[in-house]
């Protein structure tokens, strides 16, 4: 997956970013604290997501009967998530441009294979490695 910076506001403000050629409005959590990352080609991205309302899975498998996968914008860094589960423990959602572990967790193996929607109330871009910068990686 390549993942471009287009522009930010700085750390904790909002960033647009271009994933496989998908433009997506984040909030930047991959800038250092107190500087912007440059625009261009980003190495050790990952994307996170949270979710402040609660959901069962039985209504977010309800809420996806045509087995779409996308990122439908919401406005700002808000989407609605629609996906395929590929594992549980922890739940990873694959939404067909990103895959990302989902912080409601389930032991129901039934849930391999279903198609969700979930609420996404922020994207955010950070690092794979959490609280480790690039240059702390070599």
């Amino acid at each position: 997956m390549e993942v471009r910076l287009e522009s930010t506001d700085g750390p904790g403000r909002q960033a647009e970013v271009w994933v496989d050629g998908t433009l997506l409005v984040v909030m930047d959590e991959y800038s250092r604290p107190g500087e912007q990352a440059a625009p261009g080609l980003l190495t050790y991205a990952k994307f996170v997501y949270m979710t402040e309302q609660a959901f069962s899975w039985a209504d977010a498998a309800a809420a996806n009967r045509s087995e779409r996968r996308l990122l439908e914008p919401l406005g700002s860094w808000r989407y609605a998530g629609y996906g395929r589960v590929v594992q549980i423990m922890p739940v990873v959602i694959d939404f067909g441009l990103l895959c990302m572990e989902d912080a409601n967790w389930t032991n129901d193996e039934k849930l391999v294979g279903k198609f969700v929607r979930v609420p996404i109330d922020r994207l955010s871009l950070t690092h794979q490695e959490s609280n480790r910068w690039p240059e702390d990686l070599r």
